[in-house]
């Protein structure tokens, strides 16, 4: 991902780099995996709603008909889900 300079200004550091830019798949599907353990005893709200910040990391898998997100913050993972099969978690806060 390129950052864009706009109205003249240069974007900030926070949008130069990745929060994932050293994690494998396999991390982060391990991220995923953690997350969801995680949260299994938890009570989960009703509408799922990302906390404020947090930055989305994403996995394609050829073989699966849905993408796994996990979303972290401040490189500390506080949410995943398969979107499409209507999954989600949330860590509490």
């Amino acid at each position: 991902m390129r950052t864009r300079n706009v109205n003249g200004k240069t974007a900030g550091g926070e949008t130069a780099g990745r929060y994932d830019q050293n994690l494998t798949d396999s991390q982060i599907l391990d991220l995923f995996d953690w997350v969801v353990s995680a949260a299994c005893d938890e009570q989960q709200p009703e509408v799922f709603s990302v906390p404020p910040g947090a930055v989305e990391l994403n996995v394609f898998v050829e073989c699966a008909p849905d993408y796994y997100a996990v979303w972290l913050l401040k490189n500390i993972p506080v949410a995943a889900a398969l979107p499409l099969d209507n999954f989600y978690r949330l860590l509490p806060s």
